[in-house]
């Protein structure tokens, strides 16, 4: 039987030591990306980072939207489906796609349900944080956060 040499658990305690060393390390980064991620999401939901993201903004979004909207539950009498895209709502009844008051300038439009439902979204961001979102199935928008916005009275 051979006993181990003194020498080779030396060596074993500082690496050991290295190894949580390491792991310290690795966790902190972790917690302090952590930290940061979270600071970015309440600035950006704060408006601070996306300055244009207001409730008014969000509001003239909506109404903005009526016409799209209209558009395309005409589009969906006179053909069956919702369309592919927004741009095979250009005609003579809507020229233009008003651009949304709120955030980046443009629209995401999806097609769903085999063209029998659609979603029209706007975001504050190109990360899409926040969303503000319509769904035709319930004829309501809706914020990131899942929560119904109020209907908009005329």
């Amino acid at each position: 039987m051979t006993t181990p040499h003194p020498q080779s658990a030396a060596h074993r305690l500082p690496r050991r030591w290295l190894i949580a060393l390491l792991g310290a390390a690795v966790a902190s980064v972790c917690v302090l990306l952590g930290f940061g991620i979270g600071a970015y999401i309440m600035l950006v939901r704060q408006g601070v980072l996306n300055p244009g993201w207001t409730e008014a903004n969000i509001a003239l979004s909506q109404q903005r939207a009526s016409s799209i909207i209209a558009a395309l539950d005409q589009y969906h009498r006179d053909s069956g489906v919702y369309p592919d895209s927004l741009d095979a709502l250009l005609s003579d009844s809507l020229k233009t796609i008003p651009a949304p008051a709120a955030g980046v300038d443009n629209w995401s439009y999806a097609s769903v349900n085999a063209g029998q439902d659609f979603v029209l979204q706007f975001s504050a961001n190109r990360f899409d944080d926040p969303t503000a979102w319509y769904e035709s199935v319930h004829q309501q928008w809706f914020l990131q956060d899942g929560e119904a916005i109020a209907p908009e009275t005329d």
